[in-house]
């Protein structure tokens, strides 16, 4: 098995070394910096005896510099700035997201370094919302939207992208502290102009072996309509034998004019009973979610919402989460 990890991990060294040595233009217009920023802030109340919470809060920040250093080169760093865990003596801690080397040219892109993935890159844009909700995987877990790695995208066909990562498998919150390493393999497929699927699956191997298989199908007419569904799931969740996730998410946005978006969410997420127990696994964490809004573009960098969020639970006894939300979402 080390054999074989490290043959990968050498295959995917010389290819990349190889696609860069294929050789780069160099124009005096170089370099060009961008930055980036961009916050996520919200005031939300309860709307029953259960759910009485409400405040102002400021959930994410993000900032960083996108920088284009020759026509076939860029690196980007990012900082994330957010909610640490809930037993954490801090109000915000800050991570370093991103610091990627990305060289593209032709059909071939490659990134390296602390990289954004593609697990749910693509659902996360077509639901469109990232300030008000997490998109399905990035919610319930499934996998960090960042890692350190490789990652190699090819365009098959005009109409067809296929990618591969290998990266270490802890996030881009903590460094690789073993010698598993998770291997995934996306193909996304694009039907004229309004209709994507897309199929990905990832492994990983400990003691136990650990499996993530999504599928997505997304639907759009500019300036009319979006849609998206996609399913989830996860076999052998935290390399715990048998313990499986499972769940799928449905989502809208009717675009009423340049300003005003109407928009809808529903999730469900459920887990499987192991042996010898008489509940889901995870059963404190399953249940579905509703959410339901309309979005104002103040201007094109600045956007307002007013949703409601609505969460039940699978555990019995359990109250429902009813919750009135103001988002705003500013960037540069």
């Amino acid at each position: 098995m080390k054999i074989t990890k490290n043959l990968i991990l050498g295959i995917f060294f010389v290819l990349c070394f190889r696609i860069i040595s294929m050789g780069q233009e160099v124009s005096e217009e170089y370099p060009k910096a961008k930055p980036i920023v961009k916050v996520y802030a919200n005031y939300h109340f309860g709307l029953n005896n259960y759910t009485t919470k409400n405040a102002f809060d400021l959930t994410r920040a993000y900032l960083g510099y996108n920088i284009k250093m020759s026509e076939h080169f860029s690196f980007k760093t990012n900082l994330d700035i957010g909610k640490p865990t809930s037993d954490s003596k801090y109000d915000y801690v800050a991570y370093l997201k991103t610091a990627e080397l990305k060289y593209h040219k032709n059909k071939i892109t490659v990134h390296a370094g602390l990289i954004g993935l593609k697990q749910f890159k693509l659902q996360e844009k077509n639901w469109g919302y990232r300030y008000i909700y997490k998109s399905f995987q990035d919610e319930h877990k499934y996998g960090p939207s960042a890692d350190q790695g490789i990652m190699i995208e090819y365009q098959l066909a005009d109409n067809l992208l296929i990618d591969a990562t290998l990266r270490n498998g802890e996030g881009y919150k903590k460094k690789q502290s073993d010698n598993t390493y998770n291997g995934a393999l996306g193909l996304t497929y694009n039907i004229g102009d309004n209709f994507t699927l897309r199929g990905y699956y990832e492994y990983a191997e400990k003691a136990v072996s650990q499996s993530v298989f999504s599928s997505y199908a997304g639907y759009h007419v500019k300036d009319l309509l979006n849609l998206g569904v996609e399913y989830n799931y996860m076999q052998n969740s935290s390399f715990i034998k048998d313990q499986n996730l499972m769940g799928y998410s449905a989502y809208m946005t009717y675009i009423l004019n340049e300003k005003y978006q109407l928009f809808g969410r529903y999730d469900n997420v459920s887990s499987n009973k192991l042996a010898d127990d008489l509940v889901e696994w995870n059963q404190a964490k399953d249940g579905e979610a509703i959410i339901a809004g309309l979005q104002y573009k103040l201007e094109k960098n600045i956007k307002i919402s007013t949703n409601l969020q609505y969460w039940s639970s699978n555990e019995p006894g359990s109250e429902n989460e009813i919750f009135m939300y103001v988002n705003l979402e500013y960037k540069f």
